[in-house]
C-alpha cells in the first residue's frame, strides 16, 4: 500500500513540475511572427516542428500549432489585426476552409485550417502552420495551396 501511495505522489509531483515548465510563446521561434492565444494550452504552446520540404523551387521549414476554442472567423480576424502589411488568400480544400497570410516576398506564410464543414461555414479553427520559404513563394502558388492544388508556373 505504501508503494502505491509513493508512486501516486511521485506521479503528481512530476505532472505538476511539467505543467509549471510549460511555455506560452507570444511569437513563433522560426518566423518571429505573433502566435494566437488560441494556441495556448495547459502544457504550453511550443510548436511541433514540421518536416522540412520543398514547394515548387522553394525550400520550406515550418512550425505547427493546434488551435482550440476559436472559430475560423475569429482567428482570421485576430491574425489580420496582428499582421499589418500581410496579404490574405482564402480557399477551401478537402472539406476545410484554408486561409493564408503572407508577407510581400512570400517568405513567411501562416496557413490557418478549419475543422471539417461546408464551404463558407464558420467552423472551429483546427490549426495554424507557420512556414518559411527560401526563395519566397508567389501569390499564385500561395493561393493554389489554399485550394489543395500546387500551381508552380
Amino acid at each position: 500500500m505504501k508503494a502505491i501511495c509513493l508512486c501516486v505522489a511521485i506521479f503528481a509531483v512530476t505532472l505538476g513540475s511539467a505543467a509549471s515548465q510549460a511555455k506560452n510563446l507570444n511569437h513563433d521561434p522560426l518566423t518571429g511572427l505573433p502566435v494566437s492565444p488560441a494556441t495556448y494550452g495547459s502544457f504550453g504552446n511550443e510548436p511541433d516542428k514540421m518536416p522540412d520540404g520543398q514547394v515548387c523551387k522553394s525550400k520550406m521549414r515550418g512550425d505547427f500549432y493546434m488551435l482550440s476554442n476559436i472559430t475560423m472567423d475569429a482567428v482570421t480576424t485576430w491574425y489580420a489585426s496582428h499582421l499589418p502589411g500581410f496579404k490574405k488568400a482564402q480557399g477551401y480544400e478537402s472539406g476545410r476552409t484554408q486561409v493564408a497570410f503572407y508577407n510581400s516576398d512570400g517568405t513567411n506564410v501562416i496557413f490557418l485550417t478549419g475543422s471539417q464543414g461546408a464551404k463558407g461555414e464558420n467552423t472551429d479553427a483546427y490549426s495554424a502552420a507557420y512556414e518559411r520559404y527560401e526563395p519566397g513563394l508567389s501569390e499564385k502558388i500561395i493561393t493554389s495551396l489554399t485550394q489543395g492544388q500546387i500551381v508552380c508556373n
